[in-house]
């Protein structure tokens, strides 16, 4: 019995003991798959995020982005191509640095104004950010005007913006709307398990997505991650208050190239109750075992019970074992990489699920073949690199091809990492990324490159880049031309070394004044050419930024403007002497005029005097009738002449005032109705009852009526009538047209008539007059800013046209009030 009883306290304190080390290496195989999970989760988020941040740093560099006149189409349509790879983002929107949404992929977002610091964009950083999460499903819930009617906590939004200046020098965002949900579902097939939870959080506390989020807003700055381990460390775990509560199994891991921090956590008791699921069928048998210790009284029965007890702890721990790898197999089915293992040789031995969604085949069609069988020809020496036993390296990389139809190519990068046993190979541990996309975008941007050098070398404005101290970075073919020095000799040197010394100190000067008030400054210069002679050239300097926002260098463009400044010379020197030569010709004929006029009174009056006394002899009554006809018409000639040089000139002044055209007609009619009597003719007047309005000098549109009516009056042939019709036309403008039944004007010469001298070949008889009253009318129309034309009339005779412009409803007459 005392053996038994001591073997019985034996087998008890053993039991105790393993259980005890069961229950601890539960805790740390706990620990352990919280650390491997938050780890996956980090690299699963940071791998998405950066993903976007390298894809909204690709549209940044676009001329569509960073144009300070870019077209809205264009910048919608290269935003749109984001959302095709990056299914996370809601919205993609260039947002200048007050807030205003330039371009977005949600359309009726376009213009609105959001809260930069509320987002976490602080314009001017130069930095990518993640803001917090904020309630609102798109940029508009976060918008100003929508400050006070926020959504529900339902929905939620995380903004990621990257910061860059524009042409113009400006601060701009390229902003994604993340949807959290997104995250969350991508940490749910991480971890797998129920009973895990797993968090993204910021650097300050602040809850970003998790699998079990029900306070969005939540601070966990309190946890023991934040008050004892981050940022001293980059990850742990431990045992003690996490999100989930006290007493909570918690790793985290916080990425070194994103401001964010996963968290995965357990319940203590699920993992206790865990040890004791496993534990329970060992203490049932270690209890059957002291019973059975205590019955017996022999060695052989102690001998025998020892050995059932030793074979069964064995058999548990192979249990364990085959537990822990089935857990490892599922941890490695939920990982979203491409994970495989394969012998020393490189045949795959093992690979994840995610094979079939990356390459559209089972995972039993790869198992078995070696790697370099399933890349494209080309790569097969890569592939083959990665397993060689002469490598000594502890990580191997390549990048292969995979193809997965006719027409698809993924590019993988690939990593091995060699497993020894003994110093000997014995197997290889793999992953491989999906790198495709992020290489086109890598062939793109250097395509953009190629093309931006391109179109500066066949510029054909010399342009040339210098850095802040004036030394000269790169010229264009089109500079070597106009300054006739190849880039050979002058790359790396000073503009003080390289121009004429007055060339070089105007640069100097425009410089320190560009580096002071930044934009851009123009001016002109004398710059001696390649083939020595001095030309006038309009310089543009603007200045060049880097990635971090300082100025990297200055850009000169050069336009020689000679040629131009020419030619503005010799126009301005031909209008100054045509200016000159018809105010000589108006002086002369003003004098002129004036100077006939004194000797025509006494010619007509001493004709008038004959013409009185004459009256006894015919004969000299008819010689100073014919004097007295030819001093009128001369003197008429003189006064038409004298009309004209003062419409030419500052003593032509017009009065306008705003008047009823009817009231200016009706009177000339009157006026005109001796001589209208004298040659049988009759007058008609077709005038709007409504007032026609218009702002003119009456007396002046009285004597366009009065000279067009006597003319008509005398092309009519006797019997006949003139129509004089006055209203509003389609367009608002007073319309006056004066028909006449007479001979009408050859079509050639509609236009002619109205020149100073010019008369029509049908009234060059002498009705026609001196061949000025058409000029006056011409004149006098066009200083009112009106049109005057002639047409011939259907049924015979000639019709003038006088347009008047459209005069404003503000331009009110007076009226008594």
């Amino acid at each position: 019995m005392l053996a038994g009883l001591v073997l019985s306290a034996a087998i008890l304190l053993a039991i105790t003991w393993v259980a005890t080390n069961d229950r601890r290496a539960s805790i740390s195989a706990a620990q352990t798959k919280t650390e491997l999970l938050a780890r996956v989760v980090m690299d699963q988020a940071t791998r998405t995020l950066e993903t976007g941040f390298v894809t909204l740093k690709s549209i940044s560099t676009l001329p569509a982005m960073r144009a300070s006149r870019f077209e809205v189409r264009s910048a919608e349509a290269a935003l749109s191509q984001v959302l095709v790879g990056t299914p996370y983002f809601r919205e993609v929107a260039l947002i200048d640095a007050h807030g205003q949404v330039l371009a977005s992929t949600t359309g009726s977002n376009r213009g609105i104004f959001v809260h930069l610091p509320l987002m976490g964009l602080h314009p001017g950083s130069g930095k990518d950010a993640i803001g917090p999460r904020i309630a609102g499903r798109t940029l508009k819930d976060v918008s100003r005007s929508n400050a006070a009617a926020r959504p529900s906590q339902g929905v939620q939004l995380i903004p990621a913006g990257v910061g860059f200046l524009n042409d113009a020098g400006q601060d701009m965002w390229i902003v994604g709307v993340i949807n959290p949900d997104y995250l969350a579902n991508m940490q749910l097939l991480a971890i797998g398990e129920d009973g895990l939870q797993s968090s993204l959080v910021s650097p300050e506390g602040r809850l970003l997505a998790g699998t079990d989020v029900r306070t969005p807003d939540q601070n966990l700055s309190e946890l023991p991650v934040f008050k004892n381990l981050y940022p001293n460390k980059d990850f742990a775990s431990y045992v003690g208050l996490g999100i989930g509560g006290a007493n909570q199994i918690v790793a985290f891991r916080a990425s070194r190239r994103l401001p964010l921090i996963a968290i995965v956590e357990e319940p203590y008791a699920a993992a206790e109750q865990r040890w004791i699921n496993g534990i329970r069928a060992f203490a049932a048998v270690g209890a059957v075992a002291i019973l059975l210790v205590l019955g017996l009284t022999i060695i052989a029965s102690r001998s025998l019970r020892a050995r059932e007890s030793a074979r069964f702890e064995a058999r548990a721990a192979q249990e364990q074992s085959d537990r822990n790898e089935r857990e490892l197999a599922a941890l490695m089915q939920s990982i979203q990489e491409l994970i495989f293992r394969t012998d020393a040789i490189g045949v795959i031995t093992l690979m994840n699920a995610h094979w079939q969604p990356l390459s559209g085949r089972s995972v039993e069609d790869a198992l078995g073949k070696r790697l370099q069988d399933l890349v494209e020809p080309e790569d097969r020496q890569h592939a083959i690199g990665l397993f060689l036993p002469s490598d000594t390296a502890h990580v191997r990389t390549a990048q292969v091809r995979l193809r997965v139809s006719a027409d698809k190519v993924l590019r993988l990068d690939v990593a091995a990492v060699p497993l020894r046993v003994n110093g000997r190979i014995v197997a290889f541990a793999g992953s491989a990324v999906d790198v495709t996309e992020r290489w086109k975008a890598q062939q793109q941007l250097q395509a953009q490159l190629a093309y931006l050098d391109r179109l500066l070398e066949t510029s054909p404005l010399p342009i040339s880049l210098t850095d802040p101290n004036a030394r000269l970075l790169q010229v264009n073919k089109a500079w070597e031309d106009y300054k006739g020095k190849p880039r050979s000799k002058v790359l790396g040197k000073l503009l003080s070394d390289v121009l004429p010394a007055p060339e070089a100190r105007v640069h100097r000067e425009f410089d320190a004044k560009l580096l002071k008030n930044g934009a851009e400054v123009s001016f002109e210069t004398v710059v001696v050419s390649s083939s020595g002679k001095q030309r006038e050239t309009r310089v543009t300097k603007t200045l060049v930024p880097d990635e971090n926002g300082r100025v990297m260098g200055i850009l000169c463009t050069l336009m020689d403007i000679s040629e131009f400044r020419a030619a503005e010379r010799a126009t301005r020197q031909a209008s100054e002497a045509a200016e000159e030569a018809n105010r000589t010709k108006s002086e002369f004929v003003a004098n002129m005029s004036h100077e006939l006029r004194t000797p025509l009174q006494s010619i007509i009056g001493f004709s008038e005097l004959g013409m009185l006394r004459g009256g006894q002899t015919p004969r000299l009554a008819a010689m100073f009738t014919d004097i007295h006809t030819a001093g009128q018409r001369m003197l008429a000639l003189v006064n038409d002449l004298l009309e004209v040089s003062k419409l030419e000139s500052t003593v032509g002044t017009f009065h306008l005032e705003r008047v009823d055209l009817r009231n200016l007609i009706h009177p000339i009619a009157r006026e005109l109705q001796p001589l209208l009597a004298k040659a049988e003719l009759g007058l008609n007047l077709e005038l709007s009852d409504s007032p026609i309005l218009a702002k003119t000098d009456p007396l002046r549109f009285q004597q366009v009526i009065r000279n067009i009516v006597a003319n008509a009056i005398k092309v009519s042939p006797p019997g006949q009538s003139i129509d004089i019709v006055a209203g509003i036309d389609q367009e608002g403008q007073p319309h006056i047209v004066v028909r006449d039944y007479g001979l009408g004007i050859p079509e050639g010469e509609l236009e002619s008539i109205f020149e100073a001298f010019i008369q029509s070949s049908r009234t060059k008889d002498g009705s026609g007059g001196t061949g000025l009253g058409l000029a006056i009318c011409r004149k006098i129309v066009e200083a009112l800013g009106g049109l005057i034309y002639a047409r011939n009339a259907t049924g015979g005779g000639a019709a003038f046209h006088i347009i008047l412009p459209q005069r404003g409803s503000s331009e009110t007459a007076p009226a008594p009030l």
